[in-house]
């Protein structure tokens, strides 16, 4: 499959921001909303709340590490957006 896209990677950290970590499963329905919307799978959305929950500094005050591995382009989505989720809503839904 291709690499991820920016927008892309903007709804991953949405759905991120409404599904609690734990509860991130290829079954949710909002997981499998989301990945038919971007032409992923439901497991292909789970890798990518995975490597984005790495970021999380809440995550890891519960030792929780999230996946170890990930691309530049979730780090400079979580900069971008981790303080600001209404700038995340707003272009996450364009």
């Amino acid at each position: 499959m291709n690499n991820w896209t920016r927008e892309e990677t903007i709804i991953a950290f949405n759905v991120y921001c409404k599904i609690p970590f734990r509860n991130s499963s290829k079954t949710h329905p909002l997981i499998i909303k989301y990945a038919n919307i971007l032409g992923r799978s439901p497991s292909a959305l789970c890798m990518k709340i995975g490597n984005i929950g790495r970021l999380d500094p809440d995550l890891k005050k519960q030792g929780i590490t999230g996946l170890i591995h990930g691309a530049n382009i979730e780090k400079e989505v979580w900069k971008e957006f981790y303080r600001n989720p209404e700038h995340l809503a707003f272009e996450s839904e364009r």
